[in-house]
């Protein structure tokens, strides 16, 4: 068709590709995937435990409880959920994340600026650092201590002093993520929960995007029925390469996988193109056409418990 005669089919077929390809319409930024979680068994989990953070090392699983006056760190069998030892921290600390890092466990305190650590052969305090602001979350990747305080922030710390070499921020779908708790390191990967929110992420370590998210509401709508008995705790199990998680004052652990969502195909699906193409021819013909691309996400609540006990 020559020019000035009519519309050119050229637009049809662009706007055709860029509805077929996602990396595209969002501008090559891909959005954060939604995982399912399926569950592949379930133990007992002490009920007095204000559970602040999980590790699975061999067969037991190590437990972090909070609260001033009675924050303990704990071993658990991971077979029956039986205490297998635990040791409970001085009265003016309140306990907070933990990770395993050779022979010993390290623990976070809230608003004390110290971090604890435990041998792990007896559970006996052998060492301490200092560090400055509030601590929530750690995990050890191997070359760095990573932590969080409540914002939208890790830090990345020094093995031998605990000293910050950088920082990173994370991001869900462009939007910084702010109330990042317990953290899960599992190579390059981050796994976070959120506090106050039925959600766990799984960060890049290396950009600070998240890269999916996963909400197991069937778990958390039969778990917890005060405000503060919220989703925290999540531990991988290298045994079974799934996760181990929990909340606060919740009666049951449980190990589960995040899982891609099964998609059905619609019966009508082939039959949706030529719908579109005389939708889009209508639209040049008319000269009306509009393109916009909708990007939808899930914000997290922050809600305001400042002086709240996690």
């Amino acid at each position: 068709m020559g020019r000035g005669t009519g519309p050119s089919i050229v637009p049809i077929t662009v706007l055709l590709i860029l509805l077929s390809s996602p990396s595209l319409a969002s501008g090559g930024d891909q959005n954060a995937e939604e995982r399912d979680i399926e569950i592949v068994s379930t133990i007992p989990h002490n009920q007095s435990s204000f559970t602040q953070g999980l590790e699975m090392l061999g067969s037991s699983i190590f437990e972090s409880s909070g609260l001033y006056g009675h924050s303990r760190i704990s071993e658990v069998d991971s077979n029956n959920g039986e205490i297998i030892r635990q040791t409970e921290i001085q009265d003016s600390y309140f306990g907070e994340g933990i990770t395993v890092k050779g022979e010993s466990i390290f623990m976070l305190t809230w608003r004390e600026g110290v971090v604890l650590e435990f041998d792990i052969s007896n559970l006996s305090i052998i060492g301490n650092f200092s560090f400055q602001g509030e601590g929530w979350g750690i995990c050890y990747n191997g070359e760095h201590f990573v932590t969080s305080n409540g914002t939208s922030e890790l830090s990345f710390r020094d093995p031998v002093n605990f000293e910050i070499e950088y920082t990173k921020v994370v991001t869900w779908d462009g939007e910084q993520v702010s109330n990042l708790n317990e953290l899960e390191c599992v190579g390059d990967k981050i796994y976070a929960n959120i506090w106050m929110d039925d959600t766990i992420l799984r960060i890049s370590a290396s950009s600070g995007k998240v890269d999916f998210f996963s909400s197991p509401l069937a778990i958390t709508s039969t778990q917890g029925d005060g405000p503060e008995e919220v989703l925290n705790g999540i531990a991988f199990d290298r045994n079974s390469d799934s996760f181990w998680i929990t909340g606060k004052n919740w009666t049951h652990m449980y190990l589960v996988n995040f899982i891609i969502p099964e998609e059905t195909p619609s019966p009508n699906e082939n039959s949706q193109l030529p719908t579109t193409i005389s939708i889009l021819g209508a639209a040049l013909a008319t000269s009306l056409f509009a393109f916009r691309i909708i990007r939808k996400k899930k914000e997290p609540e922050t809600p305001n418990f400042k002086d709240s006990p996690r």
